[in-house]
């Protein structure tokens, strides 16, 4: 049985202050004290609480875990302020809020709010140093932990930075694992790997033996291509497919032709795409040059954004983009509550995508058989 959204905020702030006053607590929240005590009766009878003459106290950390400088809650009816302070406070720096990234920052809010914290957000545009600018502002604020997706795959210079941040660090979407520097910071991310290893066996389960890739050049390319390539090997497919990065800043419809010929030129019947969006460019393409999907060619496009949107919904690999915010935020408040007696280590976590099947994949043509 898991908490309800209430319950949660309980755990939360006795996580956050140790200990908890059931009519504080009711008072602030609005609602009355036997609610609360009932609550608490059901959480101690789990195991995830201790009871104590008016309230409760965490048996997962000491009072003394709460930062410093971490507001204490106060009334709903303060006069100086709408509601009940922030227990906890996110930093959150992500590339763009309009691709990819609203579902990973809707995430991390659910779950941060749940809490009972706020998220406070930046945005670097793609821009390194802006990257940097965000992190630093959000440090000089006194957030009581870090979410950040880099700009690059590679992005030593931030995770230098972060590494030296006196907070709690998670990188988001992001692999650490093997960089360098930044050997203290945890990470939680899609594993795109595997997602293009689920698009590559849905195809060979349908019959096609010859698979390319066209896709745009991206952090998640790399991950794409080790794991479609591993995939292919695994399965024993043929090797020799088109696999090409088009380059988004020119000329894509004529490469995008380009590449399809060379598919038809050399019997390949399915294509791995990725971006969602280039996915789409690729079916206007496609169509336009007389050709059909699935009849011609099946197509699998990376991100699931809009591909159900295209003329022939694209069947589509999802990264779990919701859950790695609500993964993150879980992860960077375990390590605010967390004291030398609740410590743990340090946390490289992925999650598996999944696959949508619409109407642009199907047994190969003939000739491919």
């Amino acid at each position: 049985m898991h908490p309800t959204r209430r319950q949660e905020r309980i755990l939360a702030e006795l996580r956050v202050h140790g200990s908890l006053s059931a009519s504080d607590f009711a008072d602030r929240e609005g609602i009355s004290a036997m609610t609360v005590r009932r609550d608490l009766a059901e959480l101690a009878d789990r195991g995830l609480v201790k009871r104590v003459h008016g309230g409760a106290v965490s048996v997962e950390t000491l009072p003394t875990a709460g930062a410093p400088h971490r507001p204490a809650p106060r009334p709903t009816n303060d006069p100086d302020g709408p509601g009940p302070a922030a227990l906890f406070t996110l930093g959150l720096v992500v590339p763009d809020p309009g691709y990819y990234f609203p579902k990973i920052v809707a995430g991390v809010a659910e779950r941060t709010e749940a809490l009972g914290g706020r998220v406070v957000l930046g945005v670097s545009r793609y821009d390194p140093a802006r990257e940097r600018q965000q992190v630093e502002r959000l440090i000089a604020a006194g957030v009581d932990g870090l979410l950040v997706t880099t700009t690059v795959a590679d992005a030593f210079d931030t995770l230098e930075l972060l590494d030296a941040a006196p907070m709690p660090v998670v990188v988001v979407e992001r692999s650490v694992a093997e960089a360098p520097v930044g050997s203290d910071l945890e990470s939680v991310r899609s594993d795109h790997e595997a997602g293009a290893a689920i698009a590559v066996r849905h195809l060979a389960a349908l019959g096609h033996h010859r698979i390319g890739m066209a896709v745009f050049d991206t952090p998640t390319t790399p991950q794409l291509r080790t794991g479609y390539e591993r995939t292919v090997r695994q399965l024993g497919l043929d090797q020799d497919a088109p696999v090409e990065v088009i380059d988004e800043t020119q000329g894509v419809g004529a490469a995008t032709e380009a590449y399809i010929r060379r598919c038809l030129d050399s019997h390949t019947t399915a294509v791995f795409v990725h971006s969602d969006h280039y996915a789409v460019e690729f079916v206007e393409t496609l169509t336009a040059m007389g050709l059909s999907i699935p009849g011609d060619l099946s197509v699998v496009a990376y991100d699931d954004e809009v591909a159900a949107l295209a003329e022939v919904p694209l069947t589509a690999v999802a990264p779990p983009k919701n859950d790695v915010g609500r993964f993150a935020a879980t992860m960077c408040f375990e390590r605010i509550s967390a004291t030398a007696q609740t410590g743990f280590a340090r946390r490289h976590m992925t999650l598996a995508p999944t696959l949508s099947v619409r109407g642009s994949t199907a047994e190969p043509p003939v000739f491919g058989s």
